[in-house]
């Protein structure tokens, strides 16, 4: 503020004008630190604000991903199980024509 005081009396100002003039300067110094805590605390929260939306984004990419393993996973079991499944029918064939066949052979012995 002296240096406010020392420049008004510089320009001129004396008593009442010089006092005003350092008010009128004190408010204007107080209202720009207010503007610049305001600026301050907007980018601040904007940032706050980013962050939470990259950490959402994030946390959706990582639900998907999951999400997508657990399909995988389920596929490859549906998978596992079609393939015994098969094996099962297959073996349980194979069962039925050799039990055809051994039936066809005592047939065919016990009519000789």
């Amino acid at each position: 503020m002296k240096v406010i005081t020392n420049f008004g009396t510089t320009l001129g100002y004396t008593g009442d004008e010089l006092r005003q003039l350092v008010h009128d300067e004190r408010m204007r110094m107080d209202k720009e630190k207010e503007q610049e805590r305001q600026r301050k605390e907007a980018e601040q929260e904007a940032e706050r604000l980013h962050k939470e939306k990259e950490a959402e984004i994030g946390h959706k990419e990582k639900e998907k991903e999951a999400e997508k393993q657990h399909e995988m996973e389920d596929n490859d079991r549906q998978r596992k199980f079609e393939l015994e499944k098969l094996k099962v029918e297959s073996v349980t064939k194979q069962n039925e024509i050799e039990a055809k066949q051994k039936e066809a052979e005592l047939n065919a012995q016990s009519e000789k």
